[in-house]
């Protein structure tokens, strides 16, 4: 449910690691994963910290720490590099928001979905959806999200 401005930068040069995710600000001990942002849209200036623990699945193909530690292990870097990265003319690279916007709709046209009614806000949406009808606490969502007020309420489709 991250903000993708939390993630990935807009351009590679635009990669900043006081507020995009990097190596270092993922600490993963036995089967969860702690993610830590220090700046977000409700984080301007330091006064908290965001720590979001990401818990195994076991034997799920959508579990996050073993996609984590997969990838880790795949592209290993440095804990001040991007969390992000792919090899470009052998030198690695921050993933850009746009080249992750054109592997998510590649992705869900494989589906049969029409991609252009989904962006990088869908996971917001789809995640705040998903924790409520798996009974998840409206105050861990809220907090798992980052939302500052009741907005992500707006969000919750009811299927």
């Amino acid at each position: 449910m991250s903000r993708k401005s939390n993630l990935v930068p807009d351009s590679s040069s635009q990669f900043d690691k006081n507020k995009q995710l990097t190596r270092g600000k993922v600490f993963v001990v036995n089967d969860i994963a702690i993610v830590v942002f220090e700046w977000t849209k409700t984080i301007q200036h330091g006064e908290r910290r965001l720590k979001i623990p990401l818990v195994k699945i076991p034997g799920s193909v959508l579990c996050p720490v073993s996609a984590y530690n997969r990838m880790c292990s795949k592209i290993p870097t440095s804990n001040d590099s991007p969390a992000f990265v792919m090899s470009k003319n052998s030198k690695l690279v921050p993933v850009t928001y746009a080249q992750f916007q054109n592997k998510q709709k590649s992705v869900i046209q494989k589906t049969g979905r029409d991609p252009n009614s989904y962006s990088s806000h869908s996971f917001r949406r789809g995640g705040a959806t998903f924790a409520f009808s798996s009974h998840v606490p409206s105050d861990l969502i809220q907090l798992h999200g980052d939302w500052a007020s009741d907005a992500y309420k707006i969000y919750l489709e009811f299927l």
